[in-house]
């Protein structure tokens, strides 16, 4: 199984970097809300192993390469496995939902880019290599406009 490393998650993150003070109080205010995501092809394999984060309107965000050649996804939380579907894809910026009923993890509360500033503070939690709810630190280098917000660009 090939086992990808997340980008995603900064942006979904920055609100609680925003509300809290130290790396150690962001990890305990947002991992509770980052999922693993399996993907299986065609044949049941597992083939894909990703980062996840629950969002405000239930939904589970995640890389699209991470689904990209799957057929069948789940995913898992504290160690117990939720069936799930694609919901929504935007294979150019590579963000997808997927749909994970009953799925009981916090949603993530979402900050803005309105106020986000080049030098800030940010976090990701992932699964690099299938290490679950592992935290790295950058800063934001630059704001990048786009249709309808800003790219944020990180260390």
């Amino acid at each position: 199984m090939r086992r990808v490393s997340p980008a995603l998650f900064i942006v979904l993150l920055l609100a609680a970097s925003a509300s809290a003070e130290t790396a150690s109080q962001v990890f305990k205010q947002v991992s509770p809300s980052v999922v693993v995501v399996l993907t299986y092809n065609a044949a049941g394999k597992a083939t894909e192993l990703g980062s996840g984060v629950k969002l405000p309107d239930g939904s589970v965000a995640t890389n699209c390469h991470v689904l990209k050649d799957g057929t069948t996804y789940r995913v898992r939380y504290r160690d117990k496995v939720y069936p799930a579907s694609l919901d929504k894809a935007d294979w150019n910026r590579d963000v997808c939902s997927l749909s994970v009923p009953g799925l009981p993890a916090p949603p993530v509360v979402l900050g803005s880019t309105k106020t986000l500033q080049v030098g800030a503070s940010v976090y990701a939690i992932g699964t690099p290599e299938g290490l679950q709810r592992t935290l790295s630190e950058g800063i934001v280098s630059s704001l990048r406009p786009v249709d309808g917000g800003s790219y944020i660009q990180t260390t």
